[in-house]
């Protein structure tokens, strides 16, 4: 583990604690209730921040680190750090430089630590999606135009498909796979995320206000994961396909005869994928064209009061990827809940539970089992998280996982994982 990160870890803790203690006894500066009560972790400290944002540049960033270890199962056991840091550079350019409706976005990310799953446990479905390539790397690098009052818009540029599609607002409260998106794409076609951008442009449309339609073009290639380039290899190769994906969302709302507030919200969304990319067959050779497509969403379903945020979403996802010469996981699905504010008092907490499994493909099975690698089948995962919102800008999430079946093939033990995340926001 990075002793410098754990010990500036401990130490953010132990001045959030000070300064509460503070608060609390009335001595308190001004400056500490802005910092405990702001939005990000430095607007106190830095107010040239909001300035700069009424201009048109937005700066800020935030740090998320995992703590995980499996004391039952696995191939062995073991604890691991994980930590990624994002910085983000946001400028409207209608403010600083008058082009109306248009905005530039870049980022940067320095990921380090030990991956539990591939080096201790032996899953697919990763415990922690904090993991990326570990380095500094440029992250996005894009141009976005938007029009007709906003209900379309263009962006152009350098972009992981997991910023736009398949992307849920239940899944990012999660620490395991199904955090930010539904995990068996990295298995089963050309995946790029926030940290692995590469060209593409995406476009997203309005039509009605529950209703939107986007289409996104992306460049396949096996550069953005060249650790060495640092996201800074923007080349087009022979070798490179495209991925196309398209989406269709719907959002919701839900009454019931006992609610006579605000109707409860959600969403879902309907997308396919198809990609020209040449990957490597289970079989042996290469196969171009794989596809599929899936269907997530999350709905509201109870709340604790009127027009309030509390109370118990649900949500679900499933994917069909029919290409099982290339895709690992043909078949995927999860399901959960969560829970806001089910304690007394802590109304920006979350209780959350989640259950996701994937079978894997006859074609793969047969590979493995033809090396003497085994016969995977499946493999599924349950997992409890409880989300703590110290500050607006701080969380801390106690995390447990159980790894039913992990690679597949019954060689390797059930696992528990035990740990917590912790996030903050600057």
């Amino acid at each position: 583990m990075n002793l410098r990160r754990l010990t500036a870890i401990a130490a953010l803790f132990l001045t959030v604690a000070e300064a509460r203690t503070q608060s609390d006894a009335g001595a308190d500066t001004s400056i500490w209730t802005r910092w405990l009560t702001g939005e990000r972790a430095l607007d106190a400290f830095l107010p040239a921040k909001k300035d700069w944002s009424d201009k048109g540049l937005g700066i800020g960033g935030s740090y998320t680190t995992d703590l995980l270890g499996n004391p039952v199962g696995g191939r062995k056991q073991g604890f691991t750090y994980y930590g990624s840091l994002q910085l983000i550079l946001a400028a409207d350019l209608e403010k600083l430089v008058g082009w109306h409706d248009g905005y530039f976005v870049a980022t940067m990310f320095d990921s380090a630590g030990n991956n539990l799953s591939r080096n201790y446990i032996g899953n697919y479905f990763n415990v922690t999606e904090v993991a990326s390539i570990p380095t500094v790397v440029l992250g996005h690098f894009y141009f976005e135009q938007r029009l007709f009052d906003e209900k379309l818009s263009v962006k152009v540029g350098r972009m992981g498909i997991g910023t736009d599609f398949v992307v849920m607002d239940m899944f990012n409260l999660y620490v395991g796979g199904i955090d930010g998106h539904t995990p068996v794409f990295v298995w089963n076609t050309f995946w790029s995320g926030a940290a692995t951008p590469t060209w593409a442009a995406v476009v997203k449309g309005e039509p009605h206000d529950d209703v939107t339609l986007q289409l996104g073009v992306f460049q396949a290639t096996t550069a953005n994961r060249v650790i060495a380039n640092h996201g800074m290899n923007m080349e087009f190769n022979s070798s490179d396909g495209v991925e196309i994906f398209g989406e269709a969302g719907l959002k919701t709302k839900l009454r019931t005869a006992w609610d006579d507030g605000a109707a409860m919200p959600g969403e879902h969304k309907f997308g396919g994928y198809w990609s020209s990319w040449e990957y490597a067959a289970f079989g042996g050779g290469t196969a171009a064209e794989t596809y599929g497509m899936y269907w997530i969403g999350q709905q509201m379903v109870w709340r604790e009061r009127k027009e309030a945020d509390e109370g118990v979403t649900l949500w679900y996802s499933f994917v069909y990827a029919p290409t099982d010469n290339v895709s690992r996981f043909p078949f995927f699905s999860g399901a959960g809940a969560g829970w806001q504010g089910a304690i007394p008092g802590r109304d920006q907490d979350w209780i959350l539970f989640g259950s996701y499994a994937g079978t894997m493909s006859e074609e793969f099975a047969s590979a493995r089992e033809a090396k003497g690698l085994g016969d995977p089948t499946y493999e599924w995962v349950l997992e409890w998280d409880y989300r703590a919102q110290i500050t607006p800008w701080l969380y801390v999430m106690p995390c447990a996982q159980w790894i039913i079946n992990p690679g597949g093939t019954g060689s390797i033990a059930n696992a528990l994982v035990l740990g917590a995340e912790i996030g903050v926001t600057f």
